[in-house]
């Protein structure tokens, strides 16, 4: 039976989170244009618009908000390997990565209504459709990853 280290080094953190971010980003966004929910370019001018306004909708700034959307989910998923390695959640990915896609959407909509200045939702298909694709399409598929790829065997001693 093999033993396993389960104090990830920081490297592996970030190498981890790199790549579980990519997974993420890329299952999230596929969802969402595979529904409709989401158009090429328009979200990603959307996305950029956070970082250079109005200027986003006039010339191609698709490629900042396709930078962004990866850049995000790479550093939210290397905070999830830190928190879940630190909480214990690592091991129990389905429960970690549910909570990680609920703080996700919580994250996102802060963002979306303050700064970007996104209407509020207004009726519950609004409100959940986002939230359970953050937690079916985001959270869990990153802490499914992470919980395979942080749990590196080690010979007994």
């Amino acid at each position: 039976m093999a033993r396993y280290l389960t104090h990830p080094s920081a490297r592996s953190m970030v190498a981890g989170g790199v790549v579980a971010g990519i997974i993420g980003g890329f299952f999230i966004h596929a969802f969402f244009f595979a529904v409709g929910l989401a158009r090429f370019p328009a979200t990603y001018e959307w996305i950029a618009s956070g970082v250079v306004g109005r200027a986003a909708y006039t010339g191609h700034w698709e490629w900042l908000g396709v930078i962004l959307h990866f850049g995000i989910s790479i550093v939210a998923a290397i905070l999830y390997v830190y928190i879940a390695q630190v909480t214990g959640l690592l091991g129990r990915p389905l429960l970690g990565g549910a909570l990680f896609g609920i703080a996700t959407n919580g994250v996102m909509d802060l963002i979306a209504y303050t700064r970007l200045g996104t209407p509020l939702p207004t009726t519950w298909h609004d409100i959940l459709i986002p939230l359970v694709a953050h937690v079916v399409f985001f959270g869990v598929p990153i802490a499914l990853f992470l919980s395979r790829y942080e749990r590196v065997p080690i010979p007994y001693t």
